[in-house]
């Protein structure tokens, strides 16, 4: 599939999502876009819609207008977006074209300084960014723009750079971002990769950073000590962001409660003592240039794709500081620990991955990571495909749920297909029933009456989620079965069908955003209710129908509208940061809702839901003994009689465990029979043995 044909048909897909949701096309393209900007190249960590526009200036204010925008305090970034939605022919980016709608954006932080928002609609979510911004200008470092496109980035563009600007007396960096649409049809094509950090030393003032080469790795790895200066540090955050934690999800969510004030006391009171009351940072990087600087020895002068995987509290309250407290930081030293990864595929992904898990073991928040290849992903991935769903809605075949493990998953098979094809494609596999892990725990913990999970966004509640499937799974993995899916799928479409309702209230569209946060706070309380009534919410009813019944849907409905008064109670400051709270769970538990009697007849008891998940659980853990055994003898005699002999060599597994991996090179053979229980314990061994990074 070629770029016109590409934009022609993503286009149809933005209209369509747009006409069944009742939504503006270019809110549809904001959100699809967002997606890649946050999961495919960490751009930012979050930006939420609040179209504003003033198309006139005055003496006093000018014009302006953005569709969407956040401040990262974490980042000590303004984060604003444009989008150039153009649904007919083609058109070229030109340069004043992108001077025009920079302008524009950062005409939005000018005015919101100058107190242009202090006597708006607080409810109004770009109402609340313009407050925030003006109450958090002194921390704020850079101003992030970014324009969306549906048009190409013309040839004669060769750079895009914009001049500081001065606010108050304070000057500030602004960047420039422009991703039109060969860029969003090459990350669906999966060509464009995320362009790898560079970290040139001397950009920074400084010629090289002495270090000292560890002599470990045995060949996997290369590892390095070093002494960083707290400054480079800081710059090198300034410039970089959340690119630089991407591994490290224990600091993406410490970022978001803001900045350690110990480490911020140090660097204000006690400079000289830094270096020995913080840890340090352990980093990892793909590669490093190292170089005799002056006769000092051997120091680094280069780092490609440098991630900090424990230590961003340090660097981001380093950054802060400087920028909000104006604090020198030179004396200012911190301890690294910097790995090198020798394999560039899914052995070092993997490798980096345990590096940062295990570096963050010591904290109390289990380090979550957000990769795909966890065997509940998987799992729900082989549900996802072999299971259809109901035929539903008039029509005569079934379909299916898409669960995209990873990115890519269900739009790249059809750049290579034909327009038939395609079309089937589409028909067994429709879009609106595509869903990823962020969904996937959106669903999950809405229903688990967790919305203030889901109100943090879908990387933090994907990670808190991971965290409790985690050691279910580790408890009891049969619970995650067919009957699992089935609830899983039946929840997708009540948020999605909670999320479409409310879109179509005129009361909604009078006073709109805040649309997530109401829609898994009313799923949320739904859920209470039911609960409260001692039932169970009847999702095999709604996996059977795929739909919500009517009047589900108006209590559904008359709930949201009620849930959305608690956001907008006075004094209560910024909506999104309120929803985060458990303080506004508990007084959405209290309100009075009384479920229809429909409603209420519709919904199942306890003893039914229970007896329909230990059957489920049982039939899963056949399958699972069935599978064990299927992979086991599949690996072979030698591989498990190798695997013994290597683990034994690296002193990783007992006596016990070596005998077992001896059976399980005899059951190959059909010599010996086993049991659940050794198919079980020889897996586990296996999987040991993996965590010791040792090859299997």
């Amino acid at each position: 599939m070629y770029l016109l044909e590409y934009r022609e048909y993503y286009l149809n897909q933005i209209k369509a999502t747009a006409i069944e949701e009742e939504r503006y096309p270019y809110e549809v393209f904001i959100d699809l876009v967002v997606d890649i900007m946050i999961s495919d190249w960490s751009l930012l960590s979050s930006i939420d819609h609040c179209q504003f526009s003033v198309a006139q200036g005055t003496r006093a204010f000018k014009s302006m207008h953005i569709h969407a925008g956040s401040l990262e305090i974490s980042t000590n970034t303004i984060n604003l977006l444009y989008a150039d939605f153009n649904a007919a022919d083609i058109e070229n980016i030109t340069n004043t074209s992108i001077q025009a709608s920079s302008a524009q954006m950062t005409n939005f932080v000018e005015n919101a300084a100058k107190g242009y928002f202090a006597n708006g609609e607080q409810s109004n979510p770009a109402v609340q960014l313009g407050l925030d911004i003006k109450r958090n200008l002194s921390s704020v470092h850079k101003i992030q723009l970014f324009i969306i496109s549906t048009n190409q980035l013309s040839r004669r563009v060769k750079s895009i750079e914009l001049e500081e600007i001065e606010i108050q007396g304070k000057t500030y960096k602004v960047e420039l971002d422009v991703i039109d649409i060969e860029k969003i049809y090459n990350a669906q094509l999966a060509t464009s990769e995320k362009e790898d950090v560079v970290i040139d030393v001397a950009d920074f003032g400084i010629n090289g950073i002495p270090c000292i080469r560890a002599d470990v790795g045995a060949g996997q790895y290369e590892a390095y000590l070093a002494v960083v200066p707290g400054e480079f540090l800081s710059n090198i955050y300034k410039k970089f962001g959340p690119r630089l934690l991407e591994r490290n999800v224990r600091s993406f969510l410490q970022l978001r409660g803001g900045v350690n004030k110990g480490i911020r006391q140090t660097i204000l009171n006690e400079r000289e003592n830094f270096f020995s009351y913080n840890n340090g940072i352990s980093a990892t990087a793909k590669s490093v240039v190292i170089k005799d600087v002056f006769g000092a020895g051997n120091c680094i002068t280069s780092f490609t794709d440098f991630q900090i995987i424990n230590g961003g509290q340090t660097t981001a309250s380093l950054a802060s500081a400087s920028i909000k407290d104006n604090a020198p930081l030179d004396g200012i030293f911190v301890q690294m620990k910097l790995t090198i990864t020798l394999d560039d595929g899914e052995i070092g992904d993997e490798f980096v991955r345990k590096t940062s898990q295990y570096a963050n073991s010591q904290n109390k928040v289990t380090a979550a990571d957000l990769v795909s290849n966890h065997p509940f992903y998987l799992r729900i991935e082989e549900f996802s495909r072999k299971l259809f769903a109901p035929a539903s809605r008039g029509l005569p075949y079934q379909t299916i749920w898409f669960f995209e493990r990873s990115r890519g998953q269900y739009e790249q098979p059809k750049m290579k297909m034909t327009r038939g094809e395609r079309a089937t494609y589409e028909r067994i596999n429709p879009s609106k029933q595509r869903f990823d892990k962020k969904d996937l725990a959106r669903y999950i913990n809405s229903a688990e009456m967790l919305p203030y999970n889901v109100a943090w966004g879908g990387e933090v509640n994907s990670v808190r989620f991971q965290t409790e499937m985690q050691k279910q799974w580790k408890a009891d993995p049969s619970t995650f079965n067919e009957s699992y899916f089935r609830d899983l799928v039946a929840k997708a479409i009540m948020f999605t069908a909670t999320r479409k309702a409310i879109l179509k209230e005129d009361r909604y569209k009078e006073r709109n955003g805040y649309l997530i946060q109401t829609v898994t706070y009313t799923f949320s309380k739904l859920m209470f209710e039911v609960q409260n009534l001692g039932l169970c919410m009847n999702y095999r009813q709604i996996w059977d129908k795929q739909e919500l019944p009517n009047f589900l849907v108006d209590d559904i409905i008359d709930i949201a509208f009620i849930v959305r008064d608690v956001f907008f109670q006075p004094n209560i400051g910024n909506v999104e940061t309120f929803c985060k709270k458990t303080e506004c769970w508990e007084q959405v538990k209290k309100l009075q809702i009384e479920l229809s009697a429909s409603t209420k007849a519709f919904l199942v008891s306890k003893d039914v839901v229970r007896d329909e998940k230990k059957t489920a659980k049982k039939e899963q853990r056949f399958d699972d003994g069935i599978s064990l055994e299927v992979e086991i003898f599949s690996l072979g005699t030698e591989y498990w009689i190798e695997l013994c002999e290597v683990a034994k060599q690296q002193g990783v597994i007992t006596s016990g465990e070596a005998q077992l991996l001896q059976l399980a090179a005899e059951y190959c053979t059909g010599s010996r029979g086993l049991s659940q229980t050794h198919f079980k314990k020889i897996m586990g061994i296996r999987e040991k043995i993996r965590n010791e990074q040792i090859p299997v």
